[in-house]
């Protein structure tokens, strides 16, 4: 069961009818679990839309300006990997050890943690990937393709 809840005054909310509902049915739940019973409970916080766009924006940019990573799904793993975000396995053919890119998706990172990732983004992608870009450059391209995406 998954739902969307908002702080309030009053205490926590569903952010819709179905939230709000998937809350109360919870609540219950753990009202009436008998001592010794297990529940998996899994959380994040809802990430920002403007700020996912602002990534998107990024990869567009680099896209746009970048001869080795002509596409937006390129550019993703190439920031991925500039920033860490991988796993490392044993290739099965060559015993050869590769970077597999981790997932970004709002169910595998909430808010805080792709704020931080997306710091570190910003940063791998203007000293390894957009080298010759100033950063105020990157900036305000980054502004006018998300304001032209509104």
């Amino acid at each position: 069961m998954k739902a969307v809840l908002i702080k309030t005054p009053a205490g926590l909310r569903g952010s819709t009818p179905a939230d709000q509902d998937a809350w109360a049915k919870f609540r219950r739940r753990l009202e009436t679990m008998k001592p010794g019973k297990w529940l998996r409970f899994e959380w994040s916080s809802p990430r920002n839309g403007r700020h996912h766009r602002k990534l998107m924006a990024l990869l567009q940019l680099i896209a746009e300006n970048s001869e080795t990573y002509p596409t937006v799904e390129k550019a993703l793993i190439a920031v991925k990997l500039v920033t860490g975000h991988f796993d490392l396995m044993a290739d099965p053919k060559t015993g050869e050890i590769i970077q597999i890119p981790k997932s970004i998706s709002y169910e595998a990172m909430g808010q805080e943690d792709f704020d931080a990732w997306y710091s570190e983004a910003i940063d791998g992608v203007l000293q390894h990937i957009l080298a010759t870009m100033p950063r105020e450059t990157a900036d305000r391209l980054l502004d006018l393709i998300v304001e032209g995406w509104a």
